[in-house]
């Protein structure tokens, strides 16, 4: 592979970014790999090569340092579409956060370290990326994103090592090597988590399933995202007043709502056959586990968790995760297995060494 040798000549640092379909085509699709070594930009085409396990091999390879820009994204369409794996990680948003989180962003980041104006067009930032072919413009936005990031990736070094704080990146960017691409519920179930369903009676929400459920398979029949179908709103509207002509609704492609009446139609009649649907979210509630003392003792982890933040110039969630400050104020009784490091609460070591005196402080005078 032509880029191995790259990397053999240079250093071993591969710049990577990748462009998907989301925004046009249902399911997604990754579409263009960006990849930039010391010496050369090369824009990959997915669809045009037959086997792109070479690819992965260089990926996996803890040798060669893959840099990204927020690779979270990245990783879980790379999982999911070829099953790749990452080991050496550099992710330039996460050392951004770790020293100047008001300029988290690419093009902030560019200006910031090294002075560099990354003027990029909001036509080009929706392209349809699976178009073949793409125009030559398009091909040069895309390989902005990787040009850079070799060099960003040195001088963002060269400041957590001035600050102290590579090893808190190091240890980021290796837990970042763990993530995995988690496949979504079935529509039965990913309908309820749709914004609005929770304050349907459980009446409208048999009828917002069987709803749901129609757009999920016009979605994938025609490959069109399912907002291009019909918007939430027009199904939960639909779903509250399920007596009114469709076609006094909005929210809805126009074509398929004339061609698909007599399916809406049917799939409102289901619902209302199959009877009142509890939302999952009602039967799994509990009693509020919040009293007076847990409060408390969640403002005073909290405010102590702000000052260090402030203190330290980085987001209070990079320093210590919201869900841990909740559980501690909840349940105290964890803090020596957590402030101690069991891996099963999620919190980094580095942020133990910052945060975790000052926690214990806070609930030992409770």
């Amino acid at each position: 592979m032509r880029l191995r040798d790259s990397l053999r000549k240079g250093r071993p640092l591969l710049a990577v970014d990748m462009e998907s379909n989301g925004f046009f085509h249902y399911p997604e699709r990754v579409c263009l790999i960006q990849l930039c070594t010391e010496t050369e930009t090369v824009i990959l085409d997915p669809f045009g090569v037959e086997d792109l396990a070479p690819l992965g091999d260089i990926f996996a390879d803890g040798k060669i340092e893959k840099v990204f820009h927020a690779c979270d994204y990245d990783l879980r369409s790379f999982d999911r579409d070829y099953g790749f794996r990452f080991r050496n990680l550099f992710d330039t948003y996460v050392a951004a956060q770790l020293l100047a989180p008001e300029t988290p962003g690419l093009a902030g980041a560019l200006g910031k370290y090294l002075d560099v104006v990354m003027e990029k067009s909001a036509k080009l930032q929706r392209s349809d990326w699976s178009r073949r072919p793409l125009a030559p413009n398009a091909l040069e936005y895309a390989a902005l994103d990787v040009t850079h990031l070799a060099a960003l990736r040195d001088a963002m070094t060269r400041g957590l090592e001035e600050k102290g704080r590579l090893g808190w990146a190091e240890e980021e960017f290796s837990v970042l090597e763990g993530i995995r691409f988690d496949p979504p519920p079935p529509p039965e179930e990913a309908c309820f988590s749709a914004k609005g369903t929770f304050d349907l009676s459980p009446e409208e929400l048999a009828v917002f399933r069987e709803l749901y459920l129609v757009r999920e398979a016009e979605a994938r029949r025609i490959d069109r995202p399912p907002f291009k179908v019909a918007g939430n709103d027009f199904l939960l509207e639909v779903s509250r007043n399920p007596r009114r002509p469709l076609r006094e609704f909005g929210g809805v492609n126009r074509g398929w709502l004339e061609r698909s009446e007599r399916a809406l139609r049917d799939a409102i009649e289901r619902g209302r056959r199959a009877g009142p649907v509890t939302h999952p979210s009602r039967m799994k509630r509990s009693p509020n586990p919040w009293r007076d003392d847990s409060s408390a003792r969640w403002r005073r982890l909290k405010e102590a968790r702000q000052r260090k933040a402030a203190e330290l110039n980085i987001a209070p969630s990079t320093l210590w995760p919201a869900a841990c400050i909740d559980r501690l104020a909840l349940d105290p009784s964890i803090a020596e297995r957590e402030l101690a490091g069991q891996n099963e609460f999620g919190v980094r070591n580095w942020q133990r060494e910052v945060l975790g005196p000052e926690l214990r402080k806070v609930l030992d005078s409770i």
